[in-house]
């Protein structure tokens, strides 16, 4: 709740909304919407509710601190690798390791390196770009073909292989995507 106050103004003045105004739209006293906005407000949830809807938002828009930083750098020496196939397939983690709900990953295959995928967790979506060379993705038992600057996406928990063919080395871009809606 130590959120709620700030988070609620921030909302409130993006909105365009005076204290009365958002009161009204979300049937509460407009005394009840200037107690929230102090710090040490102890709302109902059907409060809570009643503001995120009238504003909008999510809850979770409403209680969750704000970040500490608008980005996230991630340096070179605090990206994961992870090498496969006697060092013939690398995969670096490009998104930052504290990321919910996507992970972005370097990879680079040396020619005739086959390795196989994880799978992800049900409901995930792989989005596997080249960027230098070909690649095989290898779905179930579905084999694709993918040049560079071609994209293709798939459901991350299907059985996967990844594959270069060919006789100079291929880079990569995997996206992994959790739950999409």
């Amino acid at each position: 709740m130590d959120a709620l106050a700030e988070n609620l103004k921030q909302q409130r003045k993006r909105a365009n909304l005076t204290q009365a105004e958002l009161a009204e739209a979300a049937g509460l006293p407009r005394a009840t919407v200037a107690n929230l906005e102090q710090v040490g407000a102890n709302p109902s949830v059907s409060t809570i509710v009643a503001v995120a809807k009238a504003l909008g938002i999510s809850i979770d828009e409403l209680l969750a601190p704000p970040p500490e930083h608008r980005y996230y750098k991630v340096l070179p020496d605090d990206m994961q690798e992870y090498r496969a196939e006697g060092g013939a397939y690398v995969s670096r983690l490009l998104s930052p390791i504290s990321s919910k709900g996507v992970q972005i990953h370097h990879l680079t295959m040396q020619p005739g390196c086959r390795s196989i995928g994880r799978p992800h967790p049900l409901g995930a979506q792989e989005f596997f770009s080249t960027q230098q060379g070909v690649a095989v993705l290898h779905i179930e038992d579905e084999r694709v073909e993918v040049p560079s600057g071609s994209l293709v996406q798939f459901p991350g928990h299907r059985r996967h292989i990844y594959e270069n063919p060919g006789k100079i080395v291929c880079v990569a871009i995997s996206t992994v995507v959790f739950r999409m809606g």
